[in-house]
């Protein structure tokens, strides 16, 4: 998305190897930080590039690549049943 996390700050500060994941990340594409930091991530016009950086990844850490979404599958799921109750 297109908001920010204002947890960021702190987390790179506090943790510096958080801080280093996203600086490596952020060579690569915009590098965000999931919640209070348990993730850093980007998002890659295909899943050949997101692989492709993945592959790269450093030694003794960490990585995957995942279908981002914009709504979580609970949310629509809800809608549903609220729209059949309706």
């Amino acid at each position: 998305g297109a908001g920010g996390n204002d947890c960021e700050a702190v987390v790179y500060r506090r943790h510096p190897a958080v801080a280093a994941a996203a600086a490596w990340l952020g060579q690569y594409g915009q590098a965000h930080l999931t919640g209070t930091g348990a993730c850093v991530f980007a998002a890659f016009d295909t899943e050949t590039d997101a692989k492709q950086i993945l592959d790269q990844l450093p030694p003794n850490w960490t990585g995957f690549v995942a279908q981002g979404r914009n709504r979580s599958p609970l949310h629509e799921r809800l809608a549903r049943e609220r729209a059949a109750c309706a």
